[in-house]
C-alpha cells in the first residue's frame, strides 16, 4: 500500500516540469504531423539530403513513405531521447535523493510510513509520471493524425510503437530511480542517474553517424529500440520489450531494497 499523501505531494512538486515538457513535446508532435504530405515526402527527403548525412544519421532522422514511418523517424528519434529523458532525470532525482540531501527524509520517516512504503510510493509515482507522458502523446497524436490525415495512420502499430518506447523508458526511469535510492548526496544521484542515460544517447548517436562506428551504438541501451524491426514483425523488437520490462523490475526492486537497507545520514 502506498502513501497517497506523499504521492499527491509529488504531483504538486513536479507538475511544472511535467506540464512544460508535455506542452513542448505536444507542440512538436502537432508540427511533425502537419509536415507530413504523402505527395511530397520525396521532395522533403531531397531537401534534407543537402544536409550532412552523418548529422542526420546521428540524430536518427529517417523519413519513411507512410505517416507511421514518418513519425517513427522524427518524433521517435532524437526527440524521444530528449523530452522524456528530462522528466526521467529530474523527477526521479527529486523522489529520493533530494529528500535525503535536504534532510526532509527525516520528516517522512518520522511519520507512520516505513522506508519500504516511502520508496514504493516514489517508485509508483516514477512509473506513473512517465506512463502519463506516453499516454498523452499517443492520444494527442492519434487525434491530430485522424483530423488531418483520416485513415492514413496504422493505429495498432502506432500504439505498439508507443508501448515499445514506454517500456524502454521504464528502464531509463529505473536507472534514475536506482541512482536516487543509493545516493546520499544529490550530486551522486545526478551523476549516475543523468550520466548513464546521457552516455547511452551519445553512444547511440555516435553509432548512427557512420558505418565504421556502428559497434559503438551497440553499447547503448537505446540500441534495443528499433521501430523498423517492430514494423517488420521481427522477434528482436518483442525480445527487446521483454528485456526492458525485466530490467525495469530489477532496477526498481533493487532501488527499494537498497534504500531500505542503507544507512541514512540525516
Amino acid at each position: 500500500m502506498i502513501s497517497w499523501a506523499l504521492f499527491k505531494a509529488n504531483l504538486r512538486v513536479n507538475r511544472f516540469i511535467w506540464l512544460l515538457i508535455i506542452a513542448v513535446y505536444s507542440f512538436y508532435s502537432a508540427v511533425l504531423v502537419s509536415m507530413f504530405n504523402p505527395d511530397s515526402v520525396d521532395k522533403l527527403k531531397e531537401m534534407l539530403d543537402m544536409l550532412p548525412a552523418e548529422l542526420m544519421n546521428a540524430m536518427g532522422m529517417n523519413f519513411g513513405t507512410t505517416l507511421l514511418t514518418f513519425l517513427s523517424g522524427t518524433l521517435y528519434s532524437i526527440l524521444l531521447y530528449l523530452f522524456p529523458l528530462i522528466i526521467s532525470i529530474i523527477v526521479n532525482h527529486r523522489l529520493i535523493a533530494v529528500h535525503v540531501d535536504k534532510g526532509s527524509m527525516s520528516y517522512l520517516l518520522s511519520t507512520a510510513n516505513s522506508r519500504t512504503r516511502i520508496a514504493a510510493t516514489q517508485a509508483v509515482y516514477s512509473l506513473a509520471s512517465i506512463t502519463a507522458v506516453f499516454m498523452w502523446l499517443t492520444g494527442l497524436t492519434l487525434v491530430i493524425s485522424s483530423a488531418m490525415f483520416p485513415g492514413l495512420l496504422d493505429t495498432k502499430q502506432f500504439i505498439l510503437l508507443n508501448l515499445y518506447a514506454l517500456l524502454m523508458y521504464y528502464t531509463i526511469n529505473g536507472i534514475c530511480f536506482f541512482a536516487s535510492c543509493i545516493a546520499n548526496e544529490g550530486k551522486y544521484s545526478l551523476g549516475l542517474g543523468a550520466g548513464l542515460p546521457i552516455t547511452f544517447v551519445l553512444l547511440q548517436m555516435l553509432g548512427d553517424s557512420g558505418e565504421k562506428l556502428n559497434w559503438i551504438g551497440n553499447l547503448s541501451l537505446f540500441a534495443l529500440f528499433s521501430p523498423e524491426r517492430l514494423f517488420a514483425g521481427d522477434s528482436f523488437a518483442y525480445a527487446a520489450m521483454g528485456i526492458f520490462a525485466g530490467l525495469a523490475v530489477i532496477l526498481y526492486a533493487s532501488g527499494i531494497y537498497c534504500f531500505n537497507k542503507k544507512d541514512l545520514h540525516i
